[in-house]
């Protein structure tokens, strides 16, 4: 190939952020961008292109593509600092030029969120079937009962009425996490006072405590515990770490709230405001506390399903205190409870 267009080609590539590489008629890599070296981890520049890319599907791909008037792709992976990364591979051919270009978009987030939105779609079907399907054949057997059997048909009602009630629940919990998501990149404007919130949040739950026979001691510590937060968010917060402590720490728990002021906490890299939700259950393994968050996660699936759990509380905690450039910290051992904590900065930023 003429040297002139070569150096046209080269000066062309340069500017393209993504990895490209040029390959000739004889197969030969005539020219790569200082991505596609960085990516292939050596300039293969006047080698032949089957040295500079190992994998059959990319150099199929080549092969296919030299002579044709298609543009086709191909997936190439590799792993870059550690992470399995997935790119896809364009490739086209030019007749007048005869040369092959190749350029690598990375696509790994794409794909990783395609898997997470299948997960999801996946979990949440699963979530719902089994109630309906449990409701569905209630409602065929009361059929048949009701006269004959009136005590057993009211015995079909509490649970047809119970497992409504767990798919109501899970339904308000995604749509609060769609909410929660779609805030993700919008920061808190509110003057807000975390004193006050607790202490309604308390009132409110106050009598579903009592019915299992548990009671909540707040204490507060800081004495102006106020922030720059979404109200209503950070009311989610207290809510779902009360409501866990109430539904998994058993009849009879005794949970404390306390809440203080930090000077500096490593995580925030500032001061800030700790929330501690403390109860005196059963506790939880320590191979299950990395995973306490993910979504549908559940560290006793029947008990959670008996008592309500959609197994998404937690990961709604760990959206909202991601927006309010917080964290949530979770300690526990078997037999000795719990303590799910929650740290504000005391401003966002």
């Amino acid at each position: 190939m003429n040297m002139d267009y070569i150096k046209v080609i080269e000066s062309f590539v340069e500017t393209v952020n993504t990895p490209v590489l040029v390959i000739d008629d004889r197969s030969y890599v005539i020219s790569s961008n200082k991505a596609a070296i960085d990516l292939l981890g050596s300039d293969f520049k006047d080698r032949h292109f089957y040295v500079a890319i190992r994998q059959p599907a990319i150099i199929n791909l080549f092969e296919n593509v030299s002579g044709s008037n298609e543009i086709q792709k191909e997936n190439f992976y590799k792993t870059v600092s550690g992470v399995d990364r997935t790119y896809q591979v364009t490739a086209k051919y030019s007749k007048e030029l005869k040369i092959v270009s190749l350029s690598f978009d990375d696509v790994t987030d794409a794909i990783q969120a395609n898997q997470m939105r299948r997960d999801f779609v996946a979990n949440v079907s699963h979530e719902l079937k089994s109630p309906l399907t449990s409701i569905l054949g209630f409602i065929e057997t009361l059929s048949k009962v009701i006269k004959s059997n009136p005590s057993k048909a009211i015995q079909f009602l509490n649970v047809m009425e119970r497992e409504s009630l767990r798919m109501s629940s899970l339904i308000d919990d995604l749509l609060d996490l769609s909410r929660v998501e779609a805030t993700d990149k919008q920061l808190p404007t509110e003057q807000i006072n975390l004193g006050n919130i607790m202490h309604e949040v308390i009132e409110i739950l106050t009598a579903t405590a009592a019915k299992k026979n548990i009671s909540i001691e707040y204490v507060q510590e800081a004495s102006d515990p106020s922030i720059i937060g979404d109200y209503s968010q950070v009311v989610q917060v207290f809510t779902n770490l009360l409501q866990n402590a109430i539904k998994y720490g058993g009849d009879g728990n005794k949970i404390k709230v306390i809440m203080n002021s930090i000077e500096y906490h490593k995580a925030l890299l500032t001061a800030g405001y700790k929330v501690s939700v403390e109860d005196t259950g059963i506790g939880i393994e320590e191979h299950h506390l990395a995973r306490l968050t993910e979504r549908f996660y559940r560290v006793d699936d029947h008990r959670s399903r008996n008592k309500g759990g959609t197994g998404l509380g937690l990961s709604i905690v760990k959206h909202i205190m991601a927006r309010h450039n917080g964290r949530l910290l979770v300690e526990s051992e078997p037999g000795n409870g719990s303590v799910f904590s929650v740290i504000f900065p005391d401003r966002v930023n």
